[in-house]
């Protein structure tokens, strides 16, 4: 554990005793917890303590105590004058030299706590797997999923945790947290905006998609400021649920202003509802009602847009709304298709993935002049080849490349389309172009998750390992919630396989398998991860468990999903695929 106060080299110039004496005081109680809780101090300096503990558990309690108590010992200071820190854990194996300890788990701790904001707790996942090992998901403390970080001098991207909020047996939420999301929001998240999912209204089951279309049409369009930031759909759509508070939406999303709203269809009639709400206050900065024929909903969405985006920063974005809201003209059908089939490809199923495919078909067919429509068919035909749902995945390849191309050519200011030309080229081993498909996406949408995600994948197989760490985390931290997360982490395991670390790779195979247990090639990737590293049994039951899952995998389709632009790469995966028992080809 590592514990620092902040900004405690300016408290000292402006008042030198005042600074010692709050510090010294602070580090006394901490002192009195460590030991307490079977802990040692392992050295002290300053502003700074480090301590190891027997219990990750013992270690995480001694920390919520302190920041608990120094938020208490501070609350009748002026806030100027009120001391808070920092704090980093880490669990796993140490190295000992008398009284010292060191290691990459020292470090990691270290780096977690310059990480952290101020008067909160960061831990890394092994800590975090401890934690509800001891207590369970039930009654362990909340946490925040941080995502994948890169650390200074650490050689793989870390998971880090953040402590939401002490639970009852770890004492009362610290108004410390409360003030670094404030310190947060009109920081980095100042300018971030997510649309949570409209409600419809009735409440009905079979329309439900459509308030998820409605948010996700939202979203493209305030994605095309360059000023905003702008999270994504896939993340946004996890917080529906009105259990959630807008400040805690906000805080888990990093963004400052939520849009929700309502839709209530009557006949050709429709009737949408939205506010425009600062999460940091509960305050609403906009807010109005819009009653239009359905045949109009398109030109509904892009007047709605404008206003949103204009709300937020009128001096600024003067200009920017009217290049968020670009109208054109669509088919409603087609439309009401379309989000039918990104409700269902969202889901990642093999059989959610058949019904993609054929609501986007069915689009397809009422509307071939629609950029979005011809992204989705053909991201569609590329998961067919993917999950090895193909009878000929080459000619599907093909088909995929060419519904790419199409929505390119006919809107070539539609980021979606370039992320979907890009994954189409790297199925084709045309590597080099998909980037470039990437990059143009990223340039008409820097908020574009899935094509960062992308420029991790198409770099992992092109063996730019570093380039993967940095993109895939960064997707990791614009779209946190994202379904397709766990595409991204593999992604990481890849980069990790082609350096030949295939320790690490494994444990990037695994977590991205154990977020989606369903997907029978994170468990491919995983056998030969450990058939590579020597784990010849855990590699047999991986590959059990994919061909579980699906028991024949076509070399074609296997090529296809595992694009790896130097041959020798491509070979030793198959070789780890063969030590751990696959036959097919």
């Amino acid at each position: 554990m590592f514990i620092d106060a902040v900004g405690y080299s300016s408290r000292v110039e402006r008042a030198p005793e005042q600074t010692r004496q709050q510090i010294g005081q602070h580090f006394d109680v901490l002192q009195k917890l460590i030991i307490s809780n079977q802990g040692r101090v392992v050295d002290q300096a300053g502003d700074e303590l480090f301590a190891e503990f027997l219990s990750v558990v013992d270690a995480l309690s001694t920390a919520a105590a302190f920041q608990l108590a120094v938020s208490q010992a501070d609350i009748d200071r002026p806030v100027s004058e009120r001391m808070r820190f920092r704090c980093g854990l880490a669990f796993g194996d140490i190295l000992r030299e008398g009284e010292q300890i060191s290691g990459p788990k020292v470090n990691i701790a270290a780096r977690l706590q310059a990480l952290a904001e101020p008067g909160s707790i960061n831990i890394d996942d092994d800590a975090h797997r401890e934690i509800i090992n001891r207590y369970g998901e039930e009654q362990s403390p909340a946490f925040i999923d941080l995502g994948f970080r890169i650390l200074k001098n650490i050689s793989s991207p870390v998971r880090v945790w953040r402590v939401r909020e002490q639970g009852e047996t770890m004492g009362t939420p610290s108004q410390e947290l409360a003030d670094s999301l404030e310190g947060k929001t009109e920081d980095s998240t100042r300018r971030a905006i997510a649309v949570l999912p409209f409600d419809v209204l009735p409440p009905d089951a079979e329309q439900a998609y459509l308030g998820a279309g409605f948010a996700a049409d939202l979203t493209d369009g305030l994605s095309r400021s360059q000023w905003l930031r702008v999270i994504s759909a896939r993340s946004s759509i996890h917080y529906a649920d009105p259990a959630y508070t807008n400040r805690q939406i906000g805080e888990e999303l990093g963004a400052r202003y939520l849009v929700r709203g309502s839709a209530q269809i009557a006949g050709s009639k429709i009737r949408l509802s939205a506010n425009l709400l600062d999460c940091t206050d509960g305050r609403i900065v906009w807010s109005d009602k819009y009653d239009r024929e359905l045949d109009n909903i398109f030109d509904l969405q892009d007047e709605m847009t404008a206003r949103i985006v204009g709300m937020i920063e009128p001096e600024f974005l003067r200009h920017e709304a009217q290049l968020a809201a670009s109208s054109r003209a669509r088919n409603v059908d087609a439309w009401d298709l379309l989000m039918r089939s990104r409700w269902h490809f969202w889901r990642g199923s093999r059989k959610q993935i058949l019904a993609a495919l054929s609501c986007a078909e069915k689009a397809f067919q009422l509307d071939e002049q629609d950029s979005d429509v011809l992204a989705q068919l053909s991201f569609c035909h590329m998961s067919v080849v993917w999950m090895g749902l193909a009878e000929n995945p080459v000619k599907q390849a093909g088909l995929a490349l060419k519904y790419a191309k199409d929505a390119v050519a006919l809107d070539d200011r539609n980021s979606n389309a370039y992320f979907t030309l890009g994954s189409a080229l790297s199925i084709i081993g045309e590597m080099d172009k998909a980037l470039e498909a990437e990059h143009r996406a990223l340039e008409l949408n820097p908020s574009n998750a899935g094509a960062l995600g992308e420029v991790a994948r198409i770099s992992a197989f092109s063996g730019q390992t570093e380039e993967t760490r940095k993109t895939a985390v960064w997707a990791m931290d614009l779209s946190p919630s994202d379904p397709h997360l766990a595409l991204w982490v593999r992604s990481l395991a890849i980069a990790s396989f082609v350096d030949e670390d295939y320790d690490t790779a494994a444990r990037f195979a695994a977590e991205a398998a154990s977020k989606r247990p369903d997907w029978f090639f994170n468990y491919a990737l995983l056998a030969a991860c450990y058939a590579q590293a020597g784990k010849l049994d855990l590699a047999k039951q991986a590959m059990a468990d994919s061909s579980h899952l699906l028991s024949v995998y076509p070399p074609a389709a296997l090529k296809a999903g595992h694009p790896f632009a130097r041959q020798e790469d491509f070979d030793r995966f198959i070789s780890g695929l063969r030590l751990a028992g696959w036959d097919q080809g």
